[in-house]
């Protein structure tokens, strides 16, 4: 294996429930020596990926956090998102999630805090989410592709029908047909208990990036508030759509105008 596939999985063993990495657990994580997890972490230690703790072990370092502040500024998704969030959740009284797909799972990378938020929001910057539990995810969930969605199932079956979804494949994509259909999920309870969660997809053509939230206390609504909510997502989703299609659109007709040079 490539060292740089070693550095990437080194990475991958940090968690909130294990932020300290141990060389004797990456040994046994990764199946290699010693003396190759100690260049490893030198090699992450020097980029300032990790850093060292006496006694302890390593944590993540300091460029991690430089990354994250470029992904705040540079995110395409977070660009063609601003001035947005924030507006939904003042119309709605919500809290807003703008959220990503990520591998198998839901990232959200952005939140708006509304006056008539939930308590409790499970889903926060940075943390990741699966894919099957919520409307934020279920939407995002509906609109991946056969393939993909079939690998999603056969590995995580059984937390998939824990969570309410049916137990054939068949079934499940039949359940996801009408979200995928009328481009919206409303689920209560899934997450958290004492939320509502109203979803919708973000696309960018026909591939899914992410979703688009508002999460409210789970009390009953009025049908007029109901379709209100439900309109200002929507076009939000919309409009986000939108200026990443113009920024593609753009970036096509920069580059062919390069071209011709």
């Amino acid at each position: 294996m490539a060292s740089s596939e070693r550095l990437i999985q080194l990475l991958g063993l940090f968690s909130t429930a294990q932020p300290v990495l141990t060389p004797a657990r990456a040994m046994a994580a990764l199946g290699a020596s010693r003396a190759s997890i100690y260049r490893y972490l030198g090699q992450l230690e020097a980029a300032g990926f990790v850093e060292r703790v006496p006694e302890r072990g390593y944590v993540l370092g300091p460029a991690i956090v430089e990354l994250d502040r470029q992904i705040r500024i540079t995110d395409p998704l977070l660009e063609a998102a601003d001035g947005l969030i924030d507006k939904l959740s003042a119309e709605t009284g919500g809290t807003v999630l703008l959220c990503r797909f990520h591998g198998n799972k839901v990232l959200c990378i952005e939140q708006s805090v509304g006056p008539q938020a939930p308590a409790t929001i499970s889903y926060e910057r940075g943390r990741a989410m699966p894919l099957y539990r919520g409307a934020t995810s279920r939407i995002i969930l509906a609109f991946l592709p056969r393939p993909m969605l079939e690998s999603l199932w056969r590995s995580y079956r059984k937390d998939m029908v824990k969570a309410g979804l049916p137990s054939s494949f068949a079934a499940l994509r039949a359940a996801l047909a009408p979200l995928r259909e009328a481009r919206f999920c409303e689920t209560t309870g899934e997450v958290d208990r004492d939320a509502r969660g109203f979803a919708t997809p973000i696309l960018d053509g026909a591939r899914v990036l992410g979703s688009l939230s508002v999460v409210l206390p789970a009390g009953p609504l009025k049908p007029a508030q109901h379709a209100r909510i439900v309109s200002r997502l929507m076009t939000a989703g919309a409009r986000i759509e939108a200026r990443i299609e113009a920024t593609r659109l753009n970036a096509r007709q920069k580059k062919s105008q390069e071209s011709r040079k």
